[in-house]
């Protein structure tokens, strides 16, 4: 692993491998390059989720401001996607949106949206993972690959920087929410978005620890 943070980047070599087999597949390595979201990548964010939901159009119009929007209300679908979009880039230009984002190839490929959990706006359902608000923990909210990148580590190499953004930030935990118990629906939601906040097995692949479990997640934690 090649440590680029001084260039706000992480630049991994992960092996390629199937998430279906685990099998290492033949090939050349691939190089998934994670950079800190800044102002000057706001037109990269923007490119990346106006298209990243394109295996689930229902949330086409989400951007990632779920947890950073005080209210109850939230509509994810692409109705309400040019209000959402217009209103995440006031906060990426303004720099009050914190994440990471994935390249392959200087193409975004991924998103995790992770900073110190006091920064949320709003953990909404996810507030009951709060015991004490003063504890110095950065929290993994969510995950999302494109689709014609998943199951090559870009997941993976989120997780690992945003443990090592933690871990420089001076936070003590990072913790994350991993479903475990998926709420029962009418209708099919997709494996990628079903699990959005990361798969269990990924974060307990790389020192997680289940800290609690509740009914429909896991809290996850690691000690940095």
């Amino acid at each position: 692993m090649e440590s680029c943070w001084s260039r706000q980047a992480l630049v991994l070599s992960p092996s390629l491998y199937d998430r279906r087999s685990d099998r290492c597949l033949m090939g050349q390595a691939l190089q998934i390059e994670v950079r800190e979201l800044r102002p000057e990548l706001l037109q990269d964010y923007l490119r990346f989720f106006d298209q990243a939901f394109s295996d689930f159009p229902y949330w086409a119009g989400c951007y990632c401001g779920f947890y950073d929007t005080p209210g109850e209300d939230w509509d994810p679908t692409a109705k309400a996607g040019p209000q959402h979009r217009t209103a995440r880039s006031e906060q990426i230009g303004t720099g009050k949106a914190q994440g990471l984002l994935a390249y392959i190839d200087g193409d975004p490929v991924g998103w995790c949206n992770a900073q110190p959990r006091a920064n949320f706006a709003n953990m909404r359902y996810y507030i009951v993972a709060v015991t004490d608000a003063s504890e110095p923990v950065g929290s993994i909210m969510c995950f999302l690959v494109a689709p014609g990148h998943r199951g090559r580590g870009v997941c993976t190499a989120l997780l690992n920087a945003a443990v090592n953004k933690f871990r420089r930030d001076g936070l003590q935990v990072v913790e994350g929410y991993p479903s475990t118990n998926p709420s029962k629906r009418s209708w099919e939601i997709p494996w990628a978005e079903e699990n959005y906040k990361g798969p269990l097995n990924v974060y307990l692949k790389n020192g997680f620890k289940i800290h609690r479990q509740l009914e429909r997640f896991a809290i996850v934690r690691k000690q940095l």
